[in-house]
């Protein structure tokens, strides 16, 4: 059964979506302008064509008269497309169920045709075709958008005589948990032979910490392997060891997978791991073996304390208790030199570089100052100021204080080094393809980029062009410089053309270049923080996968179809 719906478009948008998200719900065809290219302008014989194979016609009507084609054979009289609709499901014997606004409802007067422009033809074409309509039809009148869409799947199941077990209101659906959604508050990994006794300290602390246990974490070493791994702690406050000699074996077996494993475990909770002592371990054994990874904090059982009691004390003071409901993992990557490649870049300046330093009047040693052991530790706004990673702290506090702008749910960043992207480290690619695919932070500085080598690690990953990335450039100076300020404009368009052309020719929101005030990117990073968050759930339509999935079922061309084939 076919079901035809039928109304103009821009003042009437949020009633249609109601009457067809429920329209679609029952057992039947649903033919929409919105499965059409273009809403208004749609093709007239097409949308007549529709109008007459359908087994009901579902008019809806409020005070606009709508778009009228061109005068030609199918439309003679200059008559609107919505009332040739409505005259040919006539002419075709189909039924018609009309339903109107009310006249005295309240109505946003640029949705009036009658105010916008009373001796336009329009405002008596609406006004005759609603008087028409309210003598010839019993009227369905309507003021808002639920009740009519309830008012017309009864009508419509009525007249097609559906079984009413097909109109039951919809059962309420739980909305699905974000990707990366914060659900354990440690990640404990542990050696295979330890498996009982990680087992069993996670179920000691279950009352009051949700735990979570591993044995093969600690021996990813392929990208697929990295990629789980990377899930795994980015869905946890916090990650620990369980210290033991079997541990300490697989730790040694392979140096470099563990210095990575144990970075990336680092980097993503922001707090330094957790080493705790296995039962029946020897204690000073195990902590030396411990500090030869860098894990410095440790716990271990005592003849006062057990060590349930001591991991608890520990997640609280590490975690807290007042963990969000909602708490959602933010990846983001700062691109910044070192001290060490600043003394670099500075050393060997010339040309265009030599030009944007000296134009900014920024002596060298204020520069090298900007920069230190890591990149997190690169001070954007001088060497006075925050660090960029303090920066990023406080502008996501003031996102999460507002719960309007959330919608109840909290930011935790979780940074990925660039480092792993200057290595060209090929475990790391599938973890930065999927964050670049699916909602990143990257915050870059645009001093750094005229580093060659930086500029072609980032040139060459999946950060550059990736679909999702919200992207912004922090300037060395201020802007209203003038020369120094084009010239690094002039250079980085050259070696950035994709995000040159987010910035200045799409006009991307989520990409913004040559910012010099703290106070822009607190507004910047307000504004694209919660659109970059829902970007993993809300992942883009992909239109060719849609047309080829259209061919091979041989169905008629929809909108519905392409929302559920998404890129990636």
């Amino acid at each position: 059964m076919r079901v035809y719906l039928s109304s103009t478009v821009s003042d009437l948008e949020k009633y249609r979506s109601a009457v067809l998200a429920r329209l679609r719900k029952l057992p039947l065809d649903v033919i929409a302008m919105e499965d059409y290219a273009a809403f208004d302008e749609r093709p007239l014989e097409k949308c007549l064509a529709d109008v007459a194979s359908c087994d009901v016609y579902v008019g809806l009507f409020a005070f606009r008269y709508g778009y009228v084609p061109d005068i030609g054979p199918q439309n003679p009289d200059g008559r609107s497309i919505t009332e040739l609709e409505y005259r040919k499901a006539g002419e075709a014997g189909r039924k018609r169920l009309i339903f109107l606004v009310e006249d005295g409802a309240s109505w946003p007067m640029g949705h009036v045709d009658a105010l916008t422009d009373p001796a336009a033809p329009s405002a008596t074409g609406i006004k005759r075709l609603r008087d028409e309509l309210k003598k010839v039809h019993g009227i369905g009148w309507f003021t808002n958008p639920g009740d009519l869409a309830a008012d017309v799947v009864s009508a419509v199941a009525a007249d097609l005589q559906l079984p009413p077990g097909a109109i039951a209101p919809p059962r309420p659906v739980a909305e699905p948990p974000h990707p990366r959604k914060l659900v354990h508050d440690l990640l404990l990994l542990h050696a295979p032979r330890d498996r009982e006794a990680a087992a069993q300290l996670a179920s000691a602390v279950g009352v009051m910490w949700n735990v979570t246990t591993s044995a093969t974490d600690l021996l990813s070493s392929t990208a697929q392997e990295m990629l789980a791994l990377d899930r795994a702690v980015t869905a946890s406050r916090t990650v620990g060891l369980l210290l033991s000699p079997p541990l300490t074996t697989i730790l040694d077996e392979n140096p470099d997978r563990t210095r990575r494993i144990l970075d990336l475990a680092r980097a993503r909770t922001g707090h330094p791991l957790l080493g705790i002592v296995a039962p029946d371990s020897d204690t000073g054994t195990a902590i030396s073996d411990a500090e030869r990874w860098g894990i410095t904090e440790t716990l271990a059982e005592s003849a006062t304390r057990t060590l349930p009691n001591r991991l608890h004390a520990a997640l609280l003071q590490t975690v807290g208790l007042q963990r969000p409901d909602h708490e959602i993992g933010l990846p983001v990557v700062v691109v910044a030199m070192t001290g060490t490649e600043a003394e670099d870049l500075l050393g060997t300046a010339s040309g265009q570089v030599r030009d944007i330093i000296e134009g900014f009047g920024l002596p060298p040693e204020s520069i090298r100052t900007r920069y230190g052991t890591t990149r997190a530790d690169w001070k954007p706004f001088g060497a006075e100021g925050l660090t960029v990673a303090q920066v990023l702290e406080s502008a996501v506090s003031g996102v999460n204080d507002p719960d309007l702008l959330l919608r109840g749910r909290k930011i935790r960043l979780q940074p990925y080094l660039f480092d792993d992207l200057l290595s060209y480290d090929l475990t790391h690619s599938l973890v930065f393809q999927d964050i670049s695919r699916n909602g990143c932070l990257v915050v870059a500085d645009e001093l750094s980029l005229l580093h060659r080598d930086l500029n072609d690690a980032f040139r060459a990953s999946p950060l550059y062009e990736g679909p999702q990335i919200s992207l912004i450039t922090l300037s060395p100076g201020d802007p209203a410089a003038g020369t120094p300020h084009e010239l690094i404009r002039e250079v980085l368009a050259e070696r950035l053309h994709h995000p040159h052309h987010r910035f200045g020719n799409a006009l991307d929101p989520l990409c913004e270049m040559n910012v010099a005030s703290r106070r822009h990117l607190d507004r910047w990073l307000r504004a694209s923080l919660p659109q970059t968050l829902d970007a993993y759930r809300n992942a883009r339509p992909s239109a060719d996968k849609a047309r080829r999935l259209e061919e091979e079922l041989g169905t008629r061309p929809s909108g519905a179809m392409a929302r559920l084939v998404t890129e990636g």
